[in-house]
């Protein structure tokens, strides 16, 4: 069973398309990185899966049912961190942890609140009112929050934000663990590379509303295939059923084509796809970083 599966979503603001055909699949126990340039719909595509806002057409169901269907009970399996908290900064860490406790039916204590803390690495003057805190503390507490309910399903909105490289480190370990330990399946919306490379084992790129990429990271990949942009000379349609044991096209959008290629050379792809009257002039290898990944998926229209 998928943990999320959406199928030919789109959604339209004042008219305008904001997400086109948008089928992405999360497995259970991924951490997935969901990336894009700002506006790309990241954002939008989180809320319509929590159902906060509607969409017009297409599919999307959570943990095997169709999220119409979940109503309440979709807020006991799930939990997100976004990017902007609200935190009621009158009050101090563990008021603020047996808040949201009482919502989710959960019993706070205040030691299982301060063990709570302490394994995000925060551990405040009890006394102090939330206003004080650091950007850095309050990103710590946030997700505190957020695994309060040991949600089946955890999303976040740029997890690490406001914090330094040691925070930033403590963050990526407690989530590494929550996945190993407790199967939790988690995605993240983020611009920092970084931590996608580090944290996610799966990633699907989004631009303009449209999905570019989906699939593991290419350094996560296993076997010795290697991914391609072969930039042509002009837009070309690829020819309809065409298939090569060798040669798999993932993507193609204006002047570059993606392709991957196994058990041949670089030189001899390249002849291929001459021979099939796509106008190749360069090619260069995706080295497998998220970086160079990211920027071939997102540049151009």
């Amino acid at each position: 069973m998928n943990a999320i599966e959406i199928k030919g979503l789109k959604k339209k603001f004042s008219g305008k398309d904001v997400l086109e055909n948008v089928s992405l699949t999360v497995e259970q126990g991924d951490i997935y990185g969901f990336l894009g340039p700002n506006g790309a719909g990241k954002t939008t595509t989180l809320r319509i899966i929590l159902g906060i806002i509607s969409y017009e057409e297409g599919s999307i169901s959570v943990i095997g049912k169709e999220i119409s269907s979940w109503k309440n009970d979709l807020k006991s399996m799930v939990n997100v961190l976004p990017e902007s908290h609200g935190f009621y900064e009158w009050m101090n860490a563990v008021s603020y942890l047996q808040f949201f406790g009482n919502l989710y039916g959960i019993r706070m204590t205040e030691d299982k609140c301060l063990n709570q803390l302490h394994i995000v690495g925060l551990d405040p003057d009890n006394h102090l009112p939330i206003r004080t805190y650091s950007r850095g503390m309050k990103q710590r507490l946030g997700i505190a929050r957020a695994t309060i309910n040991s949600p089946e399903i955890l999303f976040l909105d740029e997890p690490t934000n406001g914090l330094d490289p040691r925070g930033r480190r403590e963050i990526h370990d407690f989530l590494l663990r929550l996945n190993r330990e407790h199967g939790t399946t988690i995605v993240i919306s983020t611009h920092i590379l970084d931590d996608v490379e580090r944290l996610c084992n799966r990633i699907a790129i989004l631009h303009h509303g449209k999905i570019r990429y989906e699939g593991m990271l290419k350094n996560k990949a296993n076997g010795t295939d290697c991914r391609y942009n072969f930039r042509l000379d002009k837009k070309w349609k690829i020819p309809d059923g065409w298939q090569n044991t060798h040669i798999k096209f993932l993507d193609y959008h204006g002047d570059h084509l993606i392709c991957q290629i196994n058990g041949i050379t670089p030189t001899e792809a390249i002849k291929t796809l001459l021979e099939t009257g796509l106008p190749v002039v360069e090619a260069e290898q995706i080295s497998g970083g998220i970086e160079e990944t990211y920027f071939v998926y997102t540049e151009g229209d």
